[in-house]
């Protein structure tokens, strides 16, 4: 088992234990709540890129805009993760508790900061167009898993696992539960089909030269709102 999936299976322990011990709305006690606010947190400016087997590495290339998007391009930016937060009545307070976990199970990886460090690739220009489609690939994999994880807390912030923990009646399944909010599936293949659109940066935060490596041209840009990459 990779850091991606250790990581993961340890917040949605954490998460299962918050909800079993304190109920709902699932939530950090108070008296751990000490941390600084996850939406604050400063994301690694260090030259990251990824190497043909899709690992985050120093090596490769040197970073000239990275800055630029680090402080005008967040996690808050990707449309999709606004829309599945806006989902849920809860959404909101499940998400921060979420961000929350992230961020305190972070020893190997964390989740939030890997989707920001492969945006980085894929929107640097001077790197060799295999090593982005790798760095896509793996950026969508841990959006996907992103996505998952706020859709699982507000499962877990619902009445719908009650059941599990003694504190209701209502007993549905995880599956079950998603089964019947067919727009999160929507969400999730999107994600698959066509990941390239929720890496794209705008113009107005991260300015460089683009290029269409799908094609090998340079298409002319006739709107100001986004320029690179759409797979």
């Amino acid at each position: 088992m990779g850091r991606g999936r250790t990581t993961t299976g340890t917040v949605i322990a954490c998460l299962l234990k918050l909800r079993i011990d304190h109920g709902r709305p699932i939530r950090i006690p108070a008296c751990q709540n000490n941390h600084e606010d996850a939406n604050d947190a400063v994301y690694s400016t260090g030259e990251d890129t990824a190497d043909y087997n899709g690992h985050l590495s120093s090596e490769s290339w040197k970073s000239r805009t990275l800055t630029k998007l680090t402080a005008g391009f967040g996690i808050k930016d990707i449309l999709l993760l606004r829309k599945i937060t806006r989902l849920f009545d809860n959404g909101i307070e499940c998400r921060q508790t979420l961000d929350t976990v992230i961020d305190r199970c972070s020893a190997l990886q964390n989740i939030r900061q890997a989707v920001l460090k492969y945006t980085k690739v894929i929107n640097q220009q001077h790197v060799e167009p295999r090593v982005r489609r790798v760095a896509l690939n793996r950026g969508a994999e841990y959006l996907e898993r992103y996505l998952k994880l706020i859709a699982f807390s507000a499962y877990l912030g619902s009445e719908a696992f009650d059941g599990f923990c003694g504190q209701g009646e209502v007993k549905i399944s995880f599956k079950g539960w998603l089964q019947q909010r067919p727009e999160i599936q929507t969400m999730k293949w999107s994600i698959r089909l066509r990941p390239g659109r929720f890496f794209t940066v705008p113009v107005n935060i991260f300015l460089v030269p683009h290029k269409n490596f799908i094609l090998g041209t340079f298409p002319k840009v006739t709107t100001k709102k986004y320029l690179l990459f759409a797979a």
